[in-house]
């Protein structure tokens, strides 16, 4: 699947995992700490994260810093850790410039990924969706390292900072 078709399938994703979410949570008085917001940047579509979450990606010796996202774990997803940070444009070359960091991590951790790095309008990790070895804290806290050694060689980490939302 081309870069710009993963892009809109997460941020159609996303804002409908919110919707349900957002419906679900309010009948049982569980809702997400804030509300992915729905926008536009140069003109396209855009989801523009929220929240305390931050997360660190190391690329070939360079390390990035992602803010604005809030970890949520999903039953129904078979999620431990689903995290979303910063922006996300679709249909733009290099996101818009937006930084964007997206990461799961399985319940058996056995099939955890980066989804995608978007920083300063450059993809970091390529169009491919990398497999991760993780450790830690989860879904809290943790560092996770690059399982195959294809593309550029990355390594991260990622904090909730005490915000960690029990999605349906």
């Amino acid at each position: 699947m081309h870069r710009t078709g993963i892009a809109t399938a997460v941020l159609i994703a996303a804002t409908a995992s919110c919707t349900v979410a957002l419906t679900a949570a309010a009948s049982k008085g569980n809702s997400p700490p804030c509300t992915l917001k729905i926008a536009k940047v140069q003109g396209h579509p855009a989801g523009l994260n929220c929240g305390p979450a931050t997360a660190r990606l190391t690329v070939s010796g360079k390390t990035y810093t992602f803010r604005n996202g809030f970890c949520k774990q999903s039953k129904q997803a078979g999620a431990a850790l689903e995290l979303n940070l910063g922006t996300i444009v679709t249909g733009v070359k290099g996101n818009a410039g937006k930084s964007y960091f997206s990461l799961t991590v399985a319940t058996n951790h056995s099939i955890s990924a980066v989804g995608g790095a978007d920083y300063g309008g450059k993809d970091l990790l390529g169009a491919a969706v990398p497999l991760i070895d993780v450790k830690g804290a989860i879904p809290a806290t943790g560092t996770f390292v690059q399982r195959f050694a294809v593309g550029a060689k990355f390594t991260g980490s990622w904090n909730c900072h005490g915000v960690v939302w029990k999605a349906p």
